[in-house]
């Protein structure tokens, strides 16, 4: 890693992340890390790059949630009420019941 630098940040869910050291791997071999994060995203990435995106998309309609909330939001897809308060809860977000059954019905739409 020497001579690398962090260029930007920003949230990535699980499928994306699969699928851009998928994409390093037919480069060349992976290092350690990176392979068991490539194993670790493929395992518990549940649902496609293309829905993960799309639900993103939807879930930033929101206003009130945060980019780095809707990724947790995408990798997780709580079932319920209990469940979604529990990821919003560190980041002290108030929603009203309508915003979080919103949140609760986008997600049970990419649901597989």
């Amino acid at each position: 890693m020497i001579g690398k630098q962090t260029i930007a940040n920003k949230p990535t869910t699980l499928a994306e992340v699969a699928e851009i050291l998928e994409d390093r791997k037919k480069e060349g071999e992976l290092g350690f890390e990176q392979q068991a994060t490539a194993e670790y995203s493929k395992k518990f990435a549940k649902v496609s790059k293309k829905k993960a995106l799309e639900m993103l998309e939807d879930l930033q309609k929101i206003e009130k949630i945060k980019p780095d909330v809707a990724v947790k939001i995408v990798d997780i897809l709580p079932k319920n009420v209990e469940q979604l308060r529990l990821i919003l809860s560190k980041g002290r977000y108030d929603l009203t019941s309508s915003e979080i059954e919103e949140v609760l019905k986008i997600v049970g739409k990419y649901r597989k």
